[in-house]
């Protein structure tokens, strides 16, 4: 996505304080926050009780990330710039993965700025494509 955004000089920064802000968003969301919640979700999806050690575990290191996300997003409405970006997408399409609110119930910036993103008139007309695209295939 950094490549497809730097090629077509859209949805990052062209400035190298920006884009390096971008860049380092994009990995956090895949590298920080995606790995325990992806795999809360895979222990739920298998709805096995003798995994709940290991939930509860993933659960706290996805506080972790979550918390920092929290103040992070204090008086900010993109993650990595003033203006929406590819770490935009990363992050809140990893934060759309949590199925389970409740997880997020502490977090009112990050649910904002999850909604927020995912509400965006692309967002939605890309999805509908994609969506069109699996049935159809």
């Amino acid at each position: 996505m950094i490549y497809l955004a730097k090629k077509t000089g859209k949805l990052i920064p062209s400035d190298f304080v920006g884009e390096s802000q971008v860049v380092r968003w994009c990995f956090a969301a895949m590298n920080s926050v995606e790995i325990p919640l992806m795999s809360i979700l895979m222990i739920d999806w298998s709805n096995d009780d003798g995994c709940r050690k290991h939930r509860e575990f993933l659960a706290g290191w996805a506080n972790r990330h979550l918390s920092g996300l929290e103040r992070w997003l204090d008086r900010r409405q993109y993650i990595a710039t003033d203006s929406f970006t590819v770490a935009d997408i990363l992050m809140s399409h990893v934060l759309a993965v949590v199925k389970d609110d409740s997880l997020l119930q502490p977090y009112s910036k990050v649910r904002n700025y999850r909604d927020r993103c995912l509400a965006r008139p692309a967002w939605q007309h890309t999805i509908d494509r994609y969506y069109k695209n699996v049935e159809a295939g």
